[in-house]
């Protein structure tokens, strides 16, 4: 068969073809999930250092809070700095709460935890 004389593909091309660029949509998707999952990792993680940041903060406004569901007690901890004059605190308390957990040491101080590892 000469050069001039072929003017399609054969059926083995095509099917090359196609498993490359399955392989190709494969590892793209892999990809991309791997990196949601980071990105919802540094967002937690960043998240979870805010709250920390104001319970350091009511600790030391001399805030009590006495709600044991973590959602409640985000949103107890920010009327209560907006109470202060610090309102500066944005975080969604629904989103956080289900992620995060506390829990008070024998001197009374509050430490948050990621539930997730």
């Amino acid at each position: 068969m000469s050069a001039a004389s072929r003017k399609a593909f054969t059926l083995v091309e095509m099917i090359a073809i196609l498993v490359v660029i399955t392989i190709l949509v494969t590892i793209g998707l892999w990809s991309i999930g791997l990196l949601r999952q980071d990105a919802q990792n540094v967002s937690t993680s960043d998240a979870l250092a805010t709250v920390q940041r104001m319970q350091e903060l009511a600790n030391m406004e001399g805030l009590t809070q006495t709600n044991t569901n973590p959602i409640l007690r985000i949103m107890e901890l920010q009327a209560g700095l907006a109470s202060k004059g610090d309102a500066n605190f944005k975080i969604n308390p629904q989103t956080l709460g289900t992620k995060v957990t506390f829990s008070a040491d024998s001197s009374g101080a509050t430490q948050w935890q990621n539930l997730t590892p």
